[in-house]
């Protein structure tokens, strides 16, 4: 840095575009005495700008990139509660009345395997119904008994009940109802003993396998998230960990109230660590747009502009301004002020904008001391009641 500071004193102390000056003052003429100094630049050098040494640049921790044309991404984070995917829910209801003789899904969170019997209902027309087709398959009457099979079934009794109630040639009391699915009872609408008309939804089955979270992007980013966007989820119960999902549906209209537009997400859960009705937040990566970008770093905003350190080709480095576009995550659009290929200082810029504001703090002390700086051509006054030879 010590490097850097000098070279900026040198640049502030040297002539830059002068035209024709007056005769030197005693400063003026030290001035010239030392340009045979090592380290001093010669007469007529072009020291605007920031000399940088790689190696010097390299401790202090700045880096340098190239501008180039690629797409510059960036991720929406948006909120949302998690909950149940909507085809994974099932109601088990009942096709018959009768009464609950025998209830095996008793509490509500039970886990279930499809297949896993739920309760037992003893219904009289599901007996009628037994002994009819028992009945045609004793008087081979194939018909009758094609069309109690099929009333069988029609009520949900599973074909092999039907097959065992043909083998064992007598009525069972009971039909038991089996769980369609897998998943855990979030409803139970049915206690042992009720009685229940056919219609009536007695379980609620969800499968957590997947679960969606309806997350709400603000009305700047909704043209940047489309169907298949690629998410990532975490939650705060499960800290370190995150999830894999995509946006599956996109609500068409925009919430009036709070300018957002609501996005959902599906989520694998194989594992069971989400549960519903956890607090989940979103990032979704967006495709970007292409276009010449540097390192984010790169670019310096000092309230009314942005500057970027650029490689001049000996060496030295001065500032430029751009007009800046989409910033991403990692990368800035640059809309003007850069070519591709054109190399920056990628990081640290702060540090050369304070050398640069130290030369220009440097110049003005120089001034007030009575040296006639000549800047950009234009010939600055001595200290006024200086004397010239």
């Amino acid at each position: 840095m010590k490097q850097i500071i000098i070279g900026l004193l040198l640049a502030a102390m040297t002539l830059t575009g002068c035209k024709k000056a007056p005769a030197p003052s005693q400063e003026m003429t030290g001035m010239k005495d030392m340009q045979g100094m090592p380290g001093m630049p010669t007469a007529g050098a072009d020291t605007s700008g920031v000399p940088l040494d790689r190696a010097e640049a390299a401790r202090l921790g700045i880096t340098f990139a190239r501008a180039a044309e690629r797409p510059v991404r960036s991720s929406v984070r948006a909120v949302g509660i998690l909950k149940y995917a909507e085809p994974n829910l099932v109601y088990v209801n009942a096709r018959v009345g009768g009464w609950v003789e025998r209830l095996y899904a008793d509490y509500v969170g039970k886990h279930v395997e499809q297949g896993d019997p739920l309760l037992a209902l003893y219904s009289p027309d599901l007996v009628s119904a037994q002994e009819e087709y028992l009945l045609a398959r004793r008087l081979k009457d194939d018909t009758l008994a094609a069309s109690a099979r099929r009333r069988l079934a029609l009520w949900d009794v599973p074909s092999d009940q039907i097959d065992s109630l043909e083998t064992r040639a007598s009525v069972t009391r009971t039909l038991l109802l089996r769980a369609p699915r897998s998943g855990a009872l979030t409803e139970k609408m049915v206690i042992e003993g009720q009685a229940v008309k056919a219609g009536d939804n007695l379980f609620q089955i969800a499968d957590a396998q997947v679960l969606w979270v309806e997350v709400a992007i603000f009305e700047q980013d909704a043209a940047a998230v489309r169907v298949g966007t690629p998410a990532t989820i975490t939650v705060d119960a499960l800290p370190g960990r995150t999830f894999r999902g995509s946006v599956t549906f996109i609500y068409p209209q925009l919430d009036e109230k709070t300018r957002t537009l609501t996005a959902r997400v599906a989520v694998e859960n194989g594992d069971g660590a989400l549960r519903p009705g956890m607090y989940a937040t979103a990032a979704l990566a967006t495709a970007g747009r292409r276009g010449v970008s540097v390192p984010l770093e790169a670019v310096l905003p000092t309230g009314t502009k942005d500057l970027v350190f650029l490689n001049r080709g000996d060496g030295r480095f001065v500032p430029r301004e751009v007009r800046v576009g989409l910033r991403g995550d990692s990368l800035v659009e640059i809309v003007e002020g850069l070519r591709p290929g054109e190399e920056v200082v990628a990081s640290a810029t702060f540090l050369l904008d304070s050398e640069s504001n130290l030369a220009a703090a440097i110049q003005g002390l120089m001034l007030q001391m009575g040296m006639g700086l000549n800047m950009g051509g234009m010939q600055m006054p001595a200290k006024e009641g200086a004397r010239h030879p």
